[in-house]
């Protein structure tokens, strides 16, 4: 696929190198973590093959199939911290890292809180299809998140019938899924309802009945040949504006807020051209001009989830799952609750007093080895050498492998050196500590 503007291809020069600090880049921002294991995996790769290693991920290995085989197990709980934690191991365990980072980047998108659903099942179900379907087509993605029970039941739709049509889930399709607010009319809306009417909830599953469905004739988007719900999405998803949608979606979140305004076409042409595709829209992307230019480093805030995933997988530290799912609820991302359809409102929101206190809480537990987190392995085995200035530059070289500024790395040493009479372990707690909440930290 050939792509022009902002989505041509990185070519590396003397100047602007595809050098460690490039490759870590590029990781954070794919997957949040970049592990020793990842960046041997990526040393003498192209951007373009970084980009295609991204996508194409690896098989299960057997720690992940020991946390799949447990689905079951944990369904049959019915219980929400467990569904959530189960959710979180199989984040921090996926050979497939882009397509783990996708199932939350459609959480967000597609934002149903168990709250309402009432059915650990039924999110469980709907995270199986991001999964499954979240870096294929986003047209069969959307189909299958739509008639899932719950989205159905989340935005109303199982009471959407013929004679009395529920606009809710309408409304959200074009406004937060498709195609952006501005972008549709009221009529729109209201006629799109009447094409989904007849979908409900039997035994657990989404159901269409042809009895509740109207088959009058509708007219969408000024098109007359409108009459069920399958035929409102091929005709979004065949427009530009919805390409146009995606594309603006995709930069957000893999290249930052304020990304260059002539990427947006450059890349719903790319994601035009690849018939809707995810995978192969962030192919091109993740190896693109925009992504590698300089100017988008450390552009992004990490969101709760990115600061524990970004520790967690880069150190390769295992935690308890139930705390790890509170402690990232307290930092303000609640996995299966997010705050209204719209989902987390991201970058500086997630900083506030309270937020912050739990960063440092959940930083200093991490450090310490403390309950309820209960690390394994401890930090003091993922770190070679011994002595305040040896375990700094460990840490540094795990965390920070494009290096800190000569005025960060003062200041860190100072502190450590200050606790050099305690144990190793306690040094180099207040030491990770302090790196992780420097304010870089917390930018990527």
């Amino acid at each position: 696929m050939t792509a022009a503007g902002w989505m041509r291809r990185f070519e590396p020069t003397r100047s602007r190198p595809f050098d460690l600090a490039a490759r870590v880049h590029v990781l954070r921002r794919a997957v949040f973590a970049h592990p020793t294991s990842w960046l041997r995996a990526t040393q003498n790769a192209s951007p373009s093959e970084v980009a295609a290693w991204l996508v194409n991920g690896e098989a299960p290995d057997s720690r992940e199939r020991r946390v799949l085989a447990r689905r079951d197990a944990i369904l049959a709980l019915d219980d929400v911290d467990a569904t959530a934690a189960w959710l979180w191991s199989r984040l921090l365990t996926a050979q497939h890292p882009l397509r783990a980072r996708m199932m939350l980047f459609w959480h967000d998108h597609f934002a149903t809180a168990i709250s309402k659903v009432r059915s650990c099942a039924w999110m469980v179900e709907q995270f199986d299809v991001f999964e499954r379907f979240g870096l294929g087509s986003f047209r069969d993605l959307l189909e299958r998140v739509s008639s899932g029970p719950a989205m159905l039941r989340w935005l109303d739709a199982e009471s959407n019938r013929r004679g009395n049509a529920n606009e809710n889930f309408a409304r959200e399709l074009f406004e937060l899924f498709t195609l952006g607010r501005g972008n549709y009319s009221e009529e729109d809306v209201r006629e799109a309802a009447r094409a989904f009417t007849g979908w409900r909830i039997l035994r657990g599953r989404g159901h269409f009945d042809e009895r509740l469905h109207d088959h009058g004739p509708k007219r969408v988007l000024g098109r007359d040949d409108i009459e069920r719900g399958h035929d409102v999405l091929n005709l979004i998803c065949g427009s530009q504006q919805h390409a146009r949608f995606i594309a603006e979606r995709l930069l957000r979140t893999f290249v930052g807020p304020d990304h260059p305004e002539g990427a947006i076409d450059d890349l719903a042409r790319v994601y035009r051209d690849a018939d809707g595709r995810i995978d192969r829209t962030l192919e091109v992307l993740l190896a693109s001009e925009v992504v590698h230019d300089p100017r988008a480093r450390n552009t992004r805030v990490r969101s709760p989830a990115a600061f524990a995933i970004w520790i967690l997988r880069t150190l390769g530290l295992e935690v308890a799952p139930v705390p790890l799912h509170r402690a990232v609820a307290r930092m303000g991302q609640e996995l299966l609750e997010p705050p209204d359809v719209s989902g987390w409102a991201g970058e500086e929101a997630w900083l506030s007093s309270a937020t912050w206190l739990a960063r440092v809480r959940f930083a200093t537990d991490l450090g310490r080895a403390a309950d309820p987190l209960f690390p394994t392995p401890p930090l003091g085995r993922c770190i070679r050498g011994h002595g305040p200035e040896r375990e700094l530059d460990a840490l540094i070289d795990l965390l920070f492998p494009e290096a800190t500024t000569m005025g960060e790395r003062v200041n860190l040493l100072a502190r450590a050196v200050g606790e050099v009479r305690g144990s190793r372990d306690v040094r180099l707690a207040g030491t990770f500590t302090s790196l992780v909440l420097l304010p870089r930290a917390h930018r990527f």
